[in-house]
This record gives structure tokens, sequence and C-alpha cells, in this order.
């Protein structure tokens, strides 16, 4: 059952569009973005001006307003969460020479929030802010695993040029759910294998996902697992506090 709204939706991904150009952005590119009809990203884009949540300069181009300051405010928190797991990550990658990210979910798309690279040239988790569908990879798995199979596998239908494969991720929903994490021996064509676990604050829904990346070499290291899952742990209760 789908029990969303689909005008709310849309007034999101403009929001989200609006936080990612802090530089400012014209109506058609939002629009564009955000894969709305002009119209429509007009109409919410002055709703969302009659309260101060976004602004038209004088070239324009319209951006974030102070009029989210209440809102941004009452997330501190959660702010303050972020910096915290983030400190947690770089003492894994640091220790253990393991690069760490953490995938928060958007509507059908999975955002990196947090990451850690271990030292060395080697970049494997992507920038934070970077985006992905939400049903690639383990990290996708671990974000989808309360969902039904069939809801998870139709996400992944809609995903064009996936490199995840239905199997794939049926496989790593079953074992999310046996043992609380999920694996990856090799991401595409890379010698690099991952490892993902659900975050769920005080044992509710899941929040985030939190994965490994390490070389396939290291898929089957035995350590690995009680880390992760450890490590995850450590994230819910700062997510708590």
């Amino acid at each position: 059952m789908n029990n969303t709204i689909p005008s709310v939706i849309s007034a999101m991904r403009v929001l989200e569009m609006l936080a990612a150009t802090p530089e400012g952005a014209s109506q058609s590119r939002l629009a564009s973005g955000a894969g709305l009809s002009a119209s429509t990203c007009y109409r919410i884009l002055q709703s969302f001006a009659t309260h101060g949540w976004a602004l038209k300069d004088t070239r324009g181009a319209w951006r974030l307003g102070a009029g989210l300051m209440p809102v941004v405010a009452a997330l501190r928190l959660q702010v303050a969460g972020i910096d915290a797991m983030r400190r947690i990550l770089n003492d894994i990658a640091a220790k253990e020479t393991i690069a760490c990210k953490i995938s928060i979910r958007s509507d059908r798309q999975q955002i990196v929030a947090v990451r850690a690279e271990p030292p060395g040239e080697m970049q494997a988790t992507g920038s934070e802010g970077s985006r992905f569908p939400v049903a690639e990879g383990s990290s996708g798995a671990a974000l989808l695993a309360d969902l039904p199979i069939d809801d998870a596998v139709a996400l992944l239908r809609a995903t064009p040029r996936s490199q995840t494969d239905i199997r794939f991720l049926r496989s790593s929903l079953a074992d999310l759910r046996k043992r609380g994490w999920c694996g990856r021996r090799r991401i595409a064509a890379w010698p690099i294998a991952a490892l993902s676990a659900p975050i769920r604050p005080a044992g509710g829904p899941i929040a985030a996902a939190l994965t490994f990346l390490v070389p396939d070499t290291r898929f089957d290291d035995p350590t690995l697992p009680p880390l992760l899952l450890e490590t995850a742990r450590k994230c819910e209760l700062k997510m708590e506090n």
C-alpha cells in the first residue's frame, strides 16, 4: 500500500535540490532536477517563499531562505550525532584500515551521509552527499531490510542499468534477517568487497546503513562481521543521544 502524498514528495525534491545548490538555481534547473513540470515547481517555490523557506535573488536564482532556521535548529542534536559517528568511523578507518560509510535513504535514492577512508590513495566510499539508487549494493539491502521482499525487488526493477541483480538482493535480505548483516564479495570490476548492516536507533525503524569496504581478499575475515555490528550499535547509541 502506498501511503505517500505525491505533492509532498514533489516539494521535498525541490527542497533537496535547493539544498544541493547553495549558490542558487533557476526555476527551470530546479524543475528539471526534481523531475517536475515548470508549473508544479513554480507553485512549490511560491509556497516556500510565503514561509521564508526559499527566496529569489536579483539574478532570478532561488536559494534556501532563513525561514528554515527553526527547522535547522531543531536538528542540532542530529547534527551532533552525525559528528560523533564521523569520529567513530575515522577511528575504525585508521586502526583497522577499513573504508567506512553511513548511507541514508531519500525516496528512491541512498545518500552517503558520513564517510571515512583509511590512509592511502584509494578512495572507496564516494564523497559525502553522493547519491545512488536506493536498492543498489549491500548498503541498499541494509536500508531496505524492513520492506517486504517483493517491495524491495520492485525498487530494484525500477532502477535503470543497475549493477545489483535480483538474486543478490533477495539473498542479502535473507542474510540481514538471519544474522543482521549482508555482504558483497566483489563490487563490479573493482577488487573491493562490501559488508553492510542497518542502523536502528532504540531498536526502531532503520535510520541508516553502515558499510565497510575492504579489499576482496578480506571478505572472509571472521573479525569483520562482529566489528561491523559493534560499530553499528555505537552509531545507534549516538543517534539515540
